[in-house]
Order: structure tokens, then sequence, then C-alpha cells
């Protein structure tokens, strides 16, 4: 398949030109901009899996946050990144106090507000304060300008010693009546261990938002929109086949259109053949994309009750999966409830259980 110009964009980190399935999400955040500091919307958890949409739904508050006032620090969690909280929120919001006159102040004092210029701390604020006090502060110069701060974490990856510093100032900083919100994303099983860490149980009280799969009617829309632009054709079967097959999976989505473009770049008829190739191409890339990463925390156990799993060609039943398995009740009820938390199966009904993920039951069964 050639090279082509594409409107959908299936990499990770990547923004597609038009977000799907996700309107009430971005309300929801804009109008936590405008709720009362301490409202519990205004602190907010996106949970899902690899591929759910996560990095682009805090790329679009980022932008919804700086039309409204807000002074945004995105950042990727890590060991530094309470100073590119502190950096992100100097650099974005130098536009409203960068014409600042204050002189560097020599000697420590907080009473000059501990800026040399604009939202640039001087060196003894540098050195002496840590993270809690120079949120602080930036909040303070911040309210000069009528500016909030929104602080946005991708991948959160468990409750390390940086998120407990950065929620529980977060929960400071309300209780100061500092206009800040805070949104926090990440798997279901990072999400669960920070919302049962003892110390940060207050999060349990936040705005919890589970990232559902896209709506069909959305995705069938937007395929025969994008294509038309394109100035391709798609009979309704094929449609029909390519919205299908998407499962709703915001990365299945990008990814068989990326594909179904380019397998049609020298015709102007998508057809159904076009659209099977796209498919098994775009299940080709799931492997490497999220398949191995998915499995890649799992112990040999969490394995071996997803490959009891695999066996059936939709849900299965627990009762299944423990006769295929050979161990006790609690046994499997015990890595039924893992990997519920981790976000890699779901309960359907009573007694049954489905992957999460797509097409990852037809993929164990050609591994094992």
């Amino acid at each position: 398949m050639k090279a082509a110009s594409n409107i959908y964009l299936p990499a990770f980190g990547n923004r597609p030109g038009q977000i799907i399935g996700r309107g009430d999400v971005t309300a929801g955040f804009l109008e936590a901009l405008t709720l009362p500091i301490g409202h519990r919307n205004r602190a907010t958890i996106l949970i899902g899996q690899r591929g759910t949409g996560k990095t682009t739904l805090l790329l679009e508050f980022t932008d919804i946050a700086q039309q409204n006032g807000f002074v945004p620090a995105r950042v990727t969690a890590n060991d530094d990144m309470l100073d590119d909280i502190i950096q992100a929120i100097q650099l974005n919001g130098s536009k409203f106090a960068g014409s600042s006159n204050k002189k560097k102040i020599k000697g420590f004092s907080l009473g000059a507000l501990g800026f040399s210029l604009g939202l640039t701390f001087n060196d003894e604020t540098e050195e002496r304060l840590g993270f809690r006090s120079k949120m602080e502060l930036l909040c303070n110069e911040l309210e000069k300008y009528d500016k909030g701060v929104v602080v946005l974490v991708d991948e959160i990856q468990s409750n390390s010693p940086q998120i407990r510093n950065l929620a529980t100032t977060y929960q400071y900083l309300v209780g100061e009546n500092k206009n800040i919100l805070i949104v926090m994303a990440g798997l279901p099983t990072s999400m669960s261990a920070v919302l049962n860490d003892d110390i940060l149980t207050f999060l349990n009280r936040a705005n919890k938002v589970y990232l559902e799969p896209l709506p069909f009617g959305e995705i069938s829309v937007n395929y025969a929109t994008q294509f038309a632009k394109c100035g391709k054709s798609i009979v309704p079967n094929a449609l029909d086949e390519a919205v299908y097959a998407t499962k709703g999976y915001p990365y299945l989505f990008q990814l068989i259109g990326y594909y179904i473009l380019g397998y049609a770049q020298e015709t102007d008829a998508i057809t159904e053949e076009i659209v099977k190739m796209a498919i098994n191409a775009s299940k080709r890339e799931m492997i490497e994309g999220i398949y191995h990463a998915v499995l890649k925390p799992l112990s040999a156990q969490d394995k071996k009750f997803l490959e009891a799993m695999s066996k059936d060609l939709s849900e299965s039943k627990v009762s299944d999966i423990k006769d295929r398995i050979k161990k006790s009740q609690s046994y499997v009820q015990t890595y039924r409830s893992r990997l519920i938390d981790s976000g890699v199966i779901a309960p359907v009904n009573r007694g049954t259980v489905a992957f999460t993920v797509p097409y990852f039951g037809e993929y164990l069964r050609n591994e094992f």
C-alpha cells in the first residue's frame, strides 16, 4: 500500500482531525471550568484501555482550557512530572504575566512574591520552596490576570510519590480557594491503584469518566462523510462492514479508516474487498500496538485464565473457565477480579465475562 495523505491518524499520541463519540465528555469538561472551586467535577479521572482516546481527550481539554481563560499544564506521569508542571504553567502563562516590570529580588522575600520576571521564580524561591508553595505562588500571580490553572496528567502508572504530591497539593490549593482543576488519565489497573491509595481516598469523589465504545451511528456518518470528501464512494454493505469491524474502539476506528483510504488510492469506489483488506491489516497492527502491551504486565496465571476464555467465540461462562483450568472457585474468582480491575475483561451478564479489547480472543486462539 502506497503512503498517502490520510485524514485518519492511528499512531498513538496523534490527534485526529475530528473527535467523535466524546461530545458528552468534552461538554462535561467545559462545564467544569465554570463550576465553583472545589466542585467534584473540577477533578476528572479518565479511565480506559489503550487505544480508547485518553491522550486525544487531554489534547482537546488543553485547547478548551486555553480558549476559556485557563493556563494548561499537560504532562506525562514520570519522575520529573512536578517540575514539568511548574515549567508548563510558567511557559503557557508567560504571555499574561510576562509584561511585569518586577526586578530580580536580592535575598529571600516571599513578600515580593518570589518572582524575578513574569512567572520566573527568583533564585531563592527556586531553591528553597517545594512544589506546593510554587504552585500556590503561580496561582496567586495568575489570579491577578483572571486566569486559572488546569493540570492534565497522561499515562498515570501507579500511586507514585509524584502522584501523591500532586493530588494532595490540588486538595490543599482548593482549600485555599485557588482556581485550579486537575485531569488524570490512565489504564484501569493504574487508576485503581491511585483511587485505592490510603492517602488519596478523596479522589474517589472526583468525576470518573470511563471511556465507552464509540457509537456505531457516529462512526458510520464520519466514514461516509470523510470518504466522500476524499472523492470516494462506498457501497452500503461495505460501509456497514467497516463500521461493525471497529467494535466502537477508537484506535480501530482510526486504523480501519486509514487503511481503507490507503487501499482505495487508485479507485473512486470503496468495495467490500477493500474493506476486508483494511480490516485484516488493522488486526495485524493491533498485535504490536495493543495486544503485546496488554499482555506484558500480566502474570502467567492471568494468561492461563485468558487462554481459557479465548476458546469461546463471544462471552465466556466463568464456570466453563473453571473447568478448563481445573482450579477452585475461589482461585477463578480471584483472577476474574484481577483481570476486571486491569480492564482486560469485563462482566457481561451474571456469571459471564468478555474481552474488552476487540479481536483479543481471536489473537489468543491463534497464539495458544
